[in-house]
């Protein structure tokens, strides 16, 4: 497994001044003239200019929701910066999931780097009159904190560890989870060191080349067969794996965190009856997964011991009984009074009085 980490910050630059109306009346009947403001985004380094982001989409909309701009580094891909004029006001602006980060070479060739957002996303600024607001969208990777935009208009070019980030548990719960609302845990490097960051919306499985990915997910090189390809994957604990999760270790020190693997050859959807060779059934022995194996022909609410039941049954507590979907509970399963959720995922028993 691969663990590529630095840290950029990308500053968003809001001024205000002033503009002329000519031929109509300002509100409320004020002849003063309307404030604007200018959003500035920078998209390289100012220093070297040694990092660049691609691919990025800011929307940007007032605070009752309405769209005031969009900003897309890909609607002029040379471009250092994008800029947009606003009212004066409050407003809300969002990076989209789909950013790349690249890393600039002496011969301005790219190499792409794997990047995770620190910063809240959304983010909220306020035009006012005569007033500058500075946003930042900070980013995290293993060499620093990195700052981009031009001087000329005041942002700062910066460097800085990252491992003051602070520690949080990857696998959240109801009663503990260690980051702020929004945001998720990620792992930092193989030695399980962790941090807290905004999550994408990108679900479990989708490929990825940076952290874009819902909360709970990261995105890993995990793939023996292609270790160059990222994809989002969800955190589990290895010894509290649950029926249906195939929960790999991550190899990290003392730690049983793993991640959510595909399931194992071999192995059926309990539920659907599905996943195995004609004239075999889905069956539960024990474990975190259904097999495939042949049916037996003990009818319904016969005695039974291990996997003597019909397709479509199973043996609960001595008895055959049906395999009933335990998200519906008492609404209308046919055959079927209650089901109850036995641990097996949806796949539930079936209760008859």
């Amino acid at each position: 497994m691969k663990f590529r980490w630095f840290s950029l910050g990308l500053s968003l630059l809001v001024s205000a001044g002033a503009m002329t109306t000519i031929g109509c009346m300002s509100p409320a009947g004020s002849h003063d003239e309307p404030s604007i403001g200018t959003v500035s985004l920078p998209l390289v380094t100012s220093a070297g200019g040694e990092f660049r982001l691609h691919n990025a989409v800011f929307a940007i909309h007032s605070t009752n929701g309405v769209h005031a701009a969009t900003l897309d580094s890909e609607s002029d891909p040379g471009a250092e910066t994008l800029t947009a004029t606003l009212f004066q006001g409050p407003y809300t602006v969002r990076l989209a999931d789909g950013w790349e980060l690249a890393r600039l070479g002496p011969d301005g060739a790219e190499s792409p780097v794997s990047a995770a957002l620190l910063s809240p996303n959304p983010q909220s600024f306020e035009v006012g009159a005569s007033a500058t607001t500075d946003i930042s969208f900070t980013f995290t990777t293993g060499q620093g904190t990195i700052t981009l935009g031009d001087g000329s208009v005041g942002i700062r070019f910066d460097v800085a560890p990252n491992e003051g980030l602070g520690a949080c548990n990857l696998v959240s719960s109801y009663y503990y989870n260690t980051c702020p609302s929004g945001q998720t845990c990620l792992l930092a490097d193989s030695s399980g060191r962790t941090f807290c960051a905004s999550p994408g919306s990108l679900p479990v499985g989708s490929p990825c080349t940076s952290d874009q990915c819902v909360a709970g997910a990261q995105c890993l090189r995990v793939d023996q067969a292609n270790p160059e390809q990222g994809s989002c994957v969800r955190f589990c604990r290895v010894s509290e794996a649950r029926f249906g999760v195939n929960c790999l270790s991550l190899g990290l020190p003392d730690s049983d965190i793993g991640f959510e693997g595909p399931a194992p050859e071999g192995t059926c959807d309990l539920l659907a009856q599905a996943g195995c060779a004609a004239g075999e059934a889905c069956q539960y022995a024990g474990g975190s997964f259904a097999t495939c194996g042949l049916p037996g022909s003990t009818p319904a609410g016969g005695a039974c011991t291990g996997e003597t039941c019909g397709a479509g049954y199973q043996c609960y507590d001595g008895r055959c009984a049906k395999i009933c979907d335990a998200r519906l509970g008492y609404i209308g399963q046919p055959d079927c009074y209650y089901c109850y959720n036995v641990g097996t995922g949806n796949a539930g028993r079936c209760y008859n009085y």
